[in-house]
């Protein structure tokens, strides 16, 4: 039988959190287990040696979270206000490129090794940006038909 892919991800993915992320401690060696399980014996060298590794990868602690500037954590404030944008098209388009260009100021004034973090704020304030301005299908404020009306 071949290793079910999804399911061993899915699997890895919720150990990994209850393990790294949960406020409730959760046993490793029971997690490890569980997920080895997934594995079929028949299963090919190839899939017992990365669902290996990242069983045994589950032993490690996650580095800690960088420590972020004031620059940093003012430009999540201004991506915070702006997105979701609100009012007419028109406003939502002003309001994500007033903090789009408000975030690449911080960017430009901040550490070489933070810019590039700070300006990637702004690539989902683009693309939202982008599809206001030429979207796929009309925008209407009516609600899409149903099928029994």
């Amino acid at each position: 039988m071949p290793l079910d892919i999804p399911a061993f991800t899915t699997a890895f993915n919720r150990a990994y959190d209850r393990l790294h992320r949960s406020s409730q401690p959760s046993d490793l060696a029971a997690e490890q287990e569980k997920l080895r399980a997934l594995i079929p014996e028949d299963a090919s060298e190839h899939d017992r040696g990365w669902t290996g590794q990242l069983v045994d990868d589950l032993a490690v602690p996650p580095p800690p979270p960088p420590e972020r500037s004031e620059l940093y954590e003012e430009a999540v404030r201004i991506h915070v206000a702006v997105y979701p944008p609100e009012g007419t098209t028109e406003e939502q388009i002003a309001m994500l490129e007033q903090g789009s260009r408000k975030i690449w100021q911080l960017a430009a004034r901040a550490e070489k090794d933070e810019q590039e973090d700070i300006r990637a704020m702004t690539e989902d304030l683009k693309s939202l940006e982008d599809w206001l301005r030429d979207p796929p299908f009309p925008l209407t404020d009516t609600p899409f038909p149903t099928s029994d009306g």
